[in-house]
């Protein structure tokens, strides 16, 4: 499995494909300087595999070389990985 991260900002989102096949998304907006991480999905098939981290770490890099904006994760699963990757602690609101 070869996974690639594409932003897609006409549809609020990040999506991960491997090859032309959608794995999994989170859908985001922003308020205010803030990239609010607010929904993340993977088909069933692809839990636990690794997808849904793949898809935050490539976002919080992204946004960590691309802008000063600061991340808000509203999504339950986004919370759980930001906690146990406290390296980009640092790119949270206060």
């Amino acid at each position: 499995m070869s996974l690639t991260v594409t932003h897609e900002p006409d549809t609020d989102r990040y999506a991960v494909y491997d090859g032309d096949e959608l794995q999994g998304w989170i859908v985001y907006d922003r308020v205010d300087g803030t990239v609010r991480l607010l929904h993340a999905e993977v088909p069933p098939l692809m839990r636990n595999k690794g997808v849904g981290g793949e898809v935050v770490r490539a976002i919080l890099d992204e946004l960590r070389a691309t802008t000063t904006d600061r991340v808000q994760p509203v999504c339950g699963f986004v919370v759980m990985w930001m906690r146990r990757h406290p390296e980009y602690a640092d790119l949270t609101t206060r």
